[in-house]
């Protein structure tokens, strides 16, 4: 919407520039609306560069998963691979009644700038449960006049998301 603003405000600076015939009346239109384009040039660049408008947060979610081991096993496991300095791809079950484990978090090569801000990772911890712990980080905006202005097509605004697989102490991380 932006940008159909500047434009529209090009177009009025111009306008009143070469068309209005009073001299005086020329001037006062042509800086009002040209200081108004370098404004609105402004807020687009702020917007772009320091997410002017917009603020950062971040939601944790939480989901139940499953050892890959089978049900009567005494040892439950997880199985992890590392790709990458810091990354790996998770083999676990979703459910209970899964016949086979399927990995997670594989990045996706189509999607390569959605695939850098996706990280995965793993640690034994204390908790009673398998579970996979999502925090995802992205940008809002802060009012519904902010997202109308700036807002573009297919943006998510996201920053970052990071999946941890949290095991208990007694299960077996299985490195490959």
């Amino acid at each position: 919407m932006m940008i159909w603003i500047i434009a529209g405000l090009t177009v009025l600076t111009f306008l009143s520039m070469f068309l209005i015939g009073n001299k005086a009346m020329r001037y006062i239109f042509g800086s009002i609306f040209a200081l108004a384009t370098v404004l609105a040039i402004g807020l687009l660049s702020a917007n772009m560069d320091n997410h002017f408008g917009m603020k950062e947060t971040t939601v944790t979610t939480t989901k139940k998963v499953y050892a890959i081991t089978p049900d009567q096993s005494p040892v439950k496991a997880v199985a992890v691979k590392k790709i990458g300095t810091d990354n790996y791809v998770l083999v676990y079950k979703n459910s209970e009644n899964d016949k086979q484990a399927s990995t997670h978090f594989v990045p996706d090569t189509n999607a390569i700038v959605k695939a850098t801000k996706t990280k995965s990772t793993y640690e034994k911890t204390s908790v009673e449960n398998a579970q996979v712990k999502t925090v995802t980080t992205k940008w809002i905006y802060n009012s519904d006049i902010w997202k109308n202005l700036f807002h573009h097509k297919n943006e998510d605004n996201i920053i970052s998301i990071k999946h941890i697989l949290q095991v208990p102490n007694t299960w077996q991380v299985v490195e490959k």
